[in-house]
C-alpha cells in the first residue's frame, strides 16, 4: 500500500513537488517523459527518473520508454541493488551552463564532477537502442579549447559499483567525458559507442570516453570512441583491467594516467591489456604520461599537480593497427609541465615492465616512439615486439619534409635495457619535454 501511495502521489505532483510520470507495476517501474503530458514541450525529467529509482532500485527494473527525455537537474541513483536499467529512450542533458557549473556532483578527481552519479551492487544497464546526449557542442563552444573546468559536467559516473553490467550502450555529444569508473569493481562496459564531435572552430577538448579510478576488475570491450581527448584511460590505482576489440577515431588513443598528481595518495597502477584496438587520424596511439616529482599550482590540465609516488607496472598494448596517429607511443613523466624541462626527470613513479607488441600502421611525422623515463626512475623492462610503423611519407615514396631524419624515428631515454633485451631500435636521444601533441617531424 504505502509502495502504491507513493506512485500515486508522484504521479500527480504531490511528492517532491514535481509532477512525475512513472507507471509502477509490482518491481517494474516503466518511465515516460513530461513532454508526453505538456504538447510535447520539453520539460524536465530528472525528478521522474529518480522517482523511478527510489521505487524500483531494489530488486526491481526501471524501464526507459522509446522516447525522448529531458533532464535539467543533477541526478543522484546509487546504492541501487539488484536493479536493471533497460535504456530504450534518449536522454538529454540540458544546455544550462551555469546550473551545471554550480551544481554537478564533484567526484573526488582533479576538479572534475558529473551530471548523473549511477551505482550499485548487481546492477545492469541495457541501452536497446536508446542513449545519454550531453548537448555538448554548448560545451565544446563555451570552453573554447581550454583545459579542465570546475562543474564541467561529465555525463554519467559509475560510483562505488560491485557488479556492474553496462551493454549497447551510446553517449553522445558528452559534456566532458563520457564516463567514469571509480571505486568499482568486477564491472564490464561492452558495445559501447561515444560520438564527441564539433561544428564549429572549437574541439571537443577532454571527451574521454572513460577513465577509470581507484577501480579493479574491469572489462572494457567492444567499443567505438570519436572525441578530443583520451579514448580509454586507466588513471590512478586501476589494477586488472583488460581492453579488447576498440576502435578509436581522433583524440589521443589509449593511456596509462595521468598518475603520481596528489603527493598525499600514491598511485598503483598494475595488470592492465590493451589488445585488438585500431588508431585512427588521432594525436597519439598507446602511452603512459605520469606527473613530475614536486607540485606545481599551475599546469597544462588547468590544476595543481605532481609529487605523487607509486608505480605502473605490468601494463601490455597488444595487436594495435594504426592510421596516420601523430605519435604512436610514448613514455613522459611530466606530462603537464612539459614547458619546462627542468622539472622533468623529478617524477616519483617508477614504470616498469611494459610491453607494445604487433603494432602495424602509419605515423603522421617521422616519429614512432618517444620513451623517456626519469632520472630519478629509469624505466625496468620495457620492450617492444614485432612493432613495424611507418610513415605517412614514407608509404607513398614521399619524402618527409624539413627534416634530414628520412629513416622512421625511435627516441629513447633511460631505459635500463635499452641495449639489451628491450627489441627498441632506439636511434634518437628522447628529449625529457616531448610532448604528446606532436606536430612537425623530429629534425
Amino acid at each position: 500500500m504505502a509502495r502504491l501511495i507513493l506512485y500515486f502521489l508522484a504521479c500527480y505532483g504531490l511528492f517532491n513537488g514535481s509532477l512525475s510520470y512513472v507507471v509502477n507495476n509490482g518491481t517494474d517501474c516503466y518511465l515516460y517523459p513530461e513532454s508526453t503530458t505538456h504538447n510535447g514541450q520539453p520539460v524536465d525529467d530528472s525528478q521522474s527518473i529518480q522517482s523511478a529509482f527510489e521505487l524500483c532500485g531494489t530488486n526491481g527494473t526501471v524501464r526507459f520508454a522509446k522516447e525522448t527525455f529531458y533532464v535539467d537537474r543533477v541526478m543522484n541513483t546509487t546504492n541501487l541493488l539488484n536493479c536493471n536499467v533497460v535504456l530504450k529512450g534518449d536522454v538529454y542533458f540540458s544546455t544550462n551552463v551555469p546550473y551545471w557549473l554550480s551544481h554537478s556532483i564533484n567526484v573526488g578527481l582533479q576538479n572534475q564532477s558529473t551530471s548523473w552519479l549511477f551505482g550499485g551492487t548487481n546492477v545492469t544497464i541495457d541501452g536497446e537502442g536508446g542513449s545519454l546526449n550531453g548537448n555538448g557542442q554548448t560545451w565544446y563552444t563555451q570552453n573554447a579549447n581550454n583545459s579542465n573546468e570546475p562543474g564541467r559536467p561529465i555525463t554519467i559516473t559509475f560510483f562505488n559499483s560491485t557488479n556492474l553490467w553496462v551493454e549497447n550502450l551510446s553517449i553522445i555529444q558528452p559534456q566532458f567525458w563520457a564516463s567514469f569508473i571509480t571505486y568499482s569493481k568486477n564491472v564490464t562496459m561492452r558495445n559501447v559507442f561515444v560520438n564527441a564531435t564539433s561544428n564549429d572552430e572549437w574541439g571537443t577538448v577532454n571527451t574521454d570516453g572513460t577513465d577509470t579510478w581507484n577501480s579493479h576488475d574491469i572489462i572494457l570491450e567492444d567499443w567505438i570512441v570519436q572525441n578530443g581527448d583520451d579514448c580509454i584511460a586507466a588513471k590512478g590505482n586501476t589494477t586488472n583491467l583488460y581492453v579488447r576489440n576498440v576502435t578509436c577515431i581522433g583524440g589521443s588513443g589509449m593511456t596509462i594516467g595521468s598518475v603520481g598528481q596528489y603527493p598525499l595518495t600514491p598511485d598503483y597502477d598494475e595488470d592492465i591489456i590493451f589488445e585488438d584496438v585500431r588508431i585512427v587520424g588521432s594525436m597519439d596511439g598507446a602511452y603512459v604520461k605520469t606527473w613530475q616529482g614536486f607540485e606545481e599550482t599551475t599546469t597544462g590540465n588547468g590544476d595543481s599537480g605532481g609529487g605523487g609516488s607509486g608505480y605502473v607496472r605490468n601494463v601490455t598494448f597488444r595487436n594495435f593497427e594504426l592510421t596516420n596517429v601523430g605519435l604512436p607511443i610514448q613514455i613522459s613523466q611530466c606530462i603537464y609541465s612539459e614547458s619546462a624541462s627542468d622539472t622533468c626527470d623529478t617524477s616519483k613513479m617508477q614504470v616498469s615492465n611494459i610491453t607494445w607488441q604487433n603494432f602495424t600502421g602509419t605515423s603522421r611525422f617521422n616519429i614512432a616512439a618517444s620513451l623517456h623515463c626519469a632520472t630519478s626512475h629509469p624505466c625496468s623492462d620495457i620492450y617492444f615486439k614485432d612493432v613495424n610503423i611507418t610513415s605517412v611519407n614514407a608509404t607513398l615514396g614521399l619524402p618527409l619534409w624539413d627534416t634530414d631524419l628520412q629513416e622512421e624515428v625511435y627516441q629513447c631515454g633511460n631505459i635500463l635495457n635499452q641495449n639489451s633485451t628491450s627489441g627498441i631500435g632506439c636511434n634518437h636521444w628522447a628529449p625529457n619535454n616531448y610532448g604528446q601533441g606532436v606536430t612537425e617531424n623530429v629534425k
